[in-house]
């Protein structure tokens, strides 16, 4: 992302905390600042993990249920039901459920593979905590929540079904035509907040079912790169707005924990966007700490012949230096591996940031090893990164991608994924299974792609930029 669109979103999150009068500060641990990433993802998903269930369905259990809550937290100024599915207006009775409506898991249940499993205990019919969290679950027009399904989310090129606010259909995930579910432009970032919560509190969960289209069996960053480009995407596009910050707070009178991404909307950035390098703060204010990361502290050639060479790229971005880094490669003894340029300027690093193309040109055959090392004066101590590569005789058949750059930006087109050898071959791109590989589909960053064949097999690092 770009210096000017950083401070586009940095106005729109000090709009948003202006909002905020009514949210408790102290929920909020202050272990959550200075860290981002998985560190900071992993400490709040410590956090909204603990919080009380509410029976399921129209009836009060224990004081409350489900349509008790949605009395308080979706409710419309006119008394109406709010409901993000449709445009017709539905009613609140005095008890029970609205006329017409469901309860609407919008992230859906199959997806981590819940059933009716208790039937002795009245409102609590569901073994797992997301059947019941309120942070998700909302009043939806029938017919739209029928239509809609367990598909994912995504952009519908085709619908089957629009409704005006609603639309299914299929569109493109992953690279391949795929039944989505696309809200109104409005509540494109209502999805996405509830979303990214989700894979927070319940990053411990094995997915079933369509999740895989979105979501990645790990703590972090628990969506594959479809669904981190989809959700960055409109988390953007569409702010928080007052309707999300009042149901945060009803939700949270009953349920007790928040969806922070509301509350603080600049965290998404630090977790999964721009802002990962940096350190989180309440105030929203950067550490001005010197420092830098980089893309990758691996670079690993894989397989070459003899005689040959390979190139590779990785991207190194600076904060708040005023010192040249000095790039230099350490225990390469007989020259195999190479880098240029070898002195990057603080300006450059701190502003666009800097892509570093390594080579491996090795003289011998076999394995060979070096230190990619990089140092300031600004900097306590130096980045090292390790680079590796191994060399095969060119009498020996080997397996190879072919017509694929190390670099896309996202508005290339999509390429073709093959070998050097025409042998039966599965591909994935980060862990999903592709035939191609379509920047556009994927985040700014860097991304695997991997090729199993009957012989072997190997993979490919690639970076995606803006």
């Amino acid at each position: 992302m770009n210096k000017r669109y950083v401070m586009i979103i940095t106005a729109l999150c000090g709009i948003c905390f202006s909002l905020l009068a009514d949210m408790p500060r102290d929920y909020y641990p202050n272990t959550l600042e200075g860290k981002s990433g998985a560190e900071l993802k992993t400490e709040l998903h410590n956090l909204l993990k603990n919080h009380t269930r509410i029976a399921y369905g129209s009836r009060n259990y224990d004081g409350a249920c489900t349509w008790t809550v949605f009395r308080e937290s979706d409710k419309r100024d006119n008394g109406k039901v709010w409901d993000m599915y449709s445009n017709y207006t539905y009613s609140f009775p005095n008890s029970g459920a609205a006329k017409g409506m469901n309860i609407e898991h919008s992230v859906p249940k199959s997806w981590w593979g819940d059933s009716n499993y208790d039937d002795t205990t009245p409102g609590y019919p569901y073994q797992y905590d997301a059947s019941y969290d309120l942070q998700h679950l909302v009043p939806a027009d029938a017919s739209a929540n029928s239509a809609k399904s367990n598909y994912p989310l995504g952009e519908v090129v085709t619908a089957s079904f629009d409704n005006g606010v609603s639309k299914v259909g299929t569109g493109y995930a992953n690279g391949k035509a795929t039944n989505l579910f696309e809200p109104a432009d409005e509540y494109k970032g209502d999805f996405a907040r509830m979303y990214l919560y989700f894979v927070t509190c319940y990053q411990d969960y094995a997915w079933k079912s369509l999740a895989t289209t979105m979501f990645a069996q790990n703590s972090y960053p628990t969506l594959n790169a479809y669904g981190q480009s989809l959700l960055l995407k409109w988390h953007r596009q569409d702010p928080v707005s007052q309707k999300e910050i009042d149901r945060n707070n009803a939700v949270y009178s009953f349920q007790g924990n928040r969806n922070p991404y509301i509350d603080y909307p600049n965290m998404v950035e630090y977790i999964w966007g721009d802002s990962i390098g940096y350190e989180f703060s309440f105030s929203g204010a950067h550490s001005t700490t010197p420092s830098i990361t980089v893309s990758s502290n691996l670079i690993d050639f894989g397989y070459i012949a003899d005689g040959t060479s390979k190139q590779t790229e990785i991207y190194i971005k600076g904060r708040n230096l005023t010192s040249t880094v000095t790039v230099q490669i350490l225990n390469d003894n007989r020259g195999e591996f190479s880098v240029t340029p070898t002195s990057l300027t603080a300006d450059e690093l701190n502003t666009t940031g800097i892509n570093l193309t390594v080579s491996f040109s090795p003289q011998t055959t076999g394995s060979h090893n070096a230190t990619l090392r990089l140092t300031s004066n600004d900097l306590e101590s130096a980045t090292d990164i390790a680079l590796s590569g191994s060399v095969l005789s060119s009498q020996v058949s080997y397996l190879e991608i072919v017509g694929l750059k190390s670099t896309y930006k996202k508005s290339d087109s999509p390429v073709l994924l093959q070998l050097n050898s025409d042998v039966a071959v599965k591909w994935t791109v980060d862990g999903t299974s592709a035939t191609h590989f379509t920047p556009s589909n994927l985040s700014p960053g860097l991304h695997t792609v991997k090729f199993t064949t009957a012989n072997g097999s190997g993979k490919m690092r690639v970076q995606i930029i803006e």
